[in-house]
């Protein structure tokens, strides 16, 4: 069973039409219609507003009867240049600088790897360590990650084009890390034509996903976040999207 289908299970136990539920929801009939045939997702926010009508849980309405040992949970912002810069006087001052560093993503493609980029393969370069990294991107809260460090790249781009692999698009960043609050890593991040953005990822076991993602939002908006710039795509995606 899919989430569409555990949205329409769930409205219809408690026997509320989808007029009934876009109401309760502030949304249209048409987008519950799009959920529960599987045409488009419910945003992260969504999410938790379903979960309180349905009576059921995020987790649940996310992976079903699966349940996951971990979630991988972060938010990424769109930044202007003047709250980049506040953003890191704050950081440094309240938060604990761990790295910074340039990086250099390559991103390829294949009939496998879907344009979507749900699913990809990326080689990053960050001074001089090199890693391999193959994303499966289940939905918006979590990904499979599998990573590998490398000592030839220029070898490792030979075998990926011998096996039909294609480099897509680079994506150079500045990128500078911090731990916040004892259970945040925060990225604030400089992107070559894309701009400025901050990333915020939970770095701990989460055990409560409702309160944990609450948590992550109100602390957010105490940095002074605009939660309505909150950008859902990946650099890459951006970066494609960009060069349409």
């Amino acid at each position: 069973m899919n989430y569409g289908e555990r949205i329409s299970k769930l409205r219809k136990g408690k026997n509320i039409t989808q007029d009934e539920l876009a109401s309760k929801l502030y949304v249209t009939d048409k987008t519950i219609s799009s959920w529960e045939s599987n045409r488009t997702e419910p945003s992260l926010e969504m999410i938790i507003k379903l979960s309180e009508v349905l009576e059921c849980s995020a987790s649940y309405l996310l992976y079903g009867d699966n349940s996951k040992d971990s979630v991988e949970m972060e938010i990424k912002v769109k930044l202007t240049k003047d709250e980049y810069n506040n953003l890191s006087e704050i950081m440094e001052e309240k938060g604990k600088f761990l790295l910074e560093s340039n990086q250099c993503d390559i991103y390829y493609q294949s009939d496998y790897l879907n344009a979507d980029m749900n699913k990809w393969l990326r080689i990053r370069v960050s001074g001089n360590k090199k890693i391999v990294t193959y994303k499966n991107i289940n939905n918006k809260m979590y990904c499979d990650e599998y990573e590998v460090e490398i000592d030839n790249n220029d070898n490792l781009e030979k075998i990926f084009g011998a096996i039909g692999l294609k480099k897509i698009i680079v994506v150079n960043k500045n990128r500078k890390n911090y731990s916040y609050l004892d259970k945040y890593e925060v990225s604030l991040d400089k992107v070559d034509n894309l701009g400025y953005f901050i990333e915020i990822e939970v770095k701990k076991n989460i055990d409560d996903y409702l309160k944990e993602y609450d948590d992550l939002l109100k602390n957010s908006r105490k940095l002074g976040l605009n939660l309505n710039n909150i950008e859902p795509k990946r650099y890459p995606q951006l970066m494609i999207n960009n060069n349409k």
